[in-house]
């Protein structure tokens, strides 16, 4: 009898109600000559997400509960997105929006998260999978060392937590599956019993932005051992061959109009407001010295004409 067989006789999780796959992590790099990085900057704010960090060579963005970080380097630009943050683009129905910004020049997936919910209670689960791997647990020829972070629930006192397989290592596919209802309840919220199974995929893997669209074929494919099969069966991602991406145009225009609204939305804005308001007229004065300034250097750089604003010399 095989682990995978013993696993799910164990746990009998395959008649428990499961959610679809969905991709929860999403890095993706490109060459500084072909970038997104402008174009997500520009689509990023006219969806109505906001600044929430700037940085060195990175900004982050806020939407929904998630962020996005674009950051820059001297060999790549790399977009790295939240699992909330690919939620909330889900849910506004502008996922394959982002998808498409990213593959409209050469890109590599560096990491891709495939997760998958089932509703049942995750202490079984994870004694489960405790009591079948003692020490460590392979998705290929090397095994990866097993780990985990388990408390007491305060409703029921029950063990749970976390259930690792390649924590903190360097492997280019490693798993966890935890207790996200006591997760939830860690952050203040209440949901009924919800157990993730969450695999990671990273650099050099082959993962595509297919992947990320429909996330299934590369879960179920390594998810033997974890997890019984759907009932319905998969497509096979190991035997399906590279499938080149192409990407559908996207207006990423920022108008001006879209330009006000992200204004509206800025976060960091009426921070600046509240604490130059505490020295009145100079307060504001240091505020606009500062932005102008940094506005005249981008429109220098852009060639753009600057107007003397008033109290400049003409001379």
């Amino acid at each position: 009898m095989t682990c995978s067989t013993k696993l799910s006789k164990k746990l009998s999780v395959g008649s428990s109600v499961r959610e679809v796959v969905i991709c929860d992590w999403l890095d993706v790099t490109c060459s500084p000559v072909s970038s997104f990085y402008d174009a997500l900057e520009d689509w990023a704010l006219s969806i109505g997400a906001s600044v929430s960090h700037t940085g060195g060579s990175s900004t982050t963005f806020a939407y929904g509960e998630g962020t996005l970080k674009l950051s820059t380097n001297f060999n790549v630009h790399r977009a790295s997105a939240s699992g909330s943050f690919l939620g909330a683009l889900r849910l506004g129905g502008v996922y394959r929006d982002y998808l498409n910004i990213l593959g409209s020049v050469g890109h590599k997936v560096t990491r891709l998260d495939a997760a998958l919910d089932v509703h049942t209670d995750a202490p079984a689960v994870l004694s489960g999978l405790c009591a079948v791997y003692g020490g460590s647990f392979s998705f290929g020829r090397k095994a990866l060392r097993t780990k985990t972070i388990f408390e007491r629930r305060i409703s029921d006192n029950a063990l749970s937590g976390t259930w690792y397989a390649g924590h903190l290592s360097s492997a280019r596919v490693s798993c966890r599956v935890y207790d996200k209802q006591l997760e939830r309840f860690n952050r203040g919220t209440m949901i009924p019993p919800l157990t993730r199974y969450e695999i990671t995929f990273r650099k050099d893997y082959g993962c595509s932005l297919w992947d990320a669209l429909m996330p299934d074929s590369i879960f179920y494919s390594h998810s033997s051992g974890l997890i019984a099969a759907p009932e319905n069966g998969y497509d096979d991602w190991s035997s399906r061959g590279l499938v080149p991406w192409v990407s559908e145009p996207v207006d990423t225009t920022l108008t001006i109009e879209k330009f006000a609204k992200a204004l509206e939305y800025s976060v960091e804005l009426p921070v600046l407001a509240r604490k130059a308001s505490a020295y009145g007229d100079s307060g504001k004065a240091l505020v606009m010295h500062r932005f102008e300034a940094l506005l005249d250097a981008y429109l220098r750089e852009q060639d753009v004409p600057i107007q003397p604003t008033e109290g400049d010399s003409a001379a």
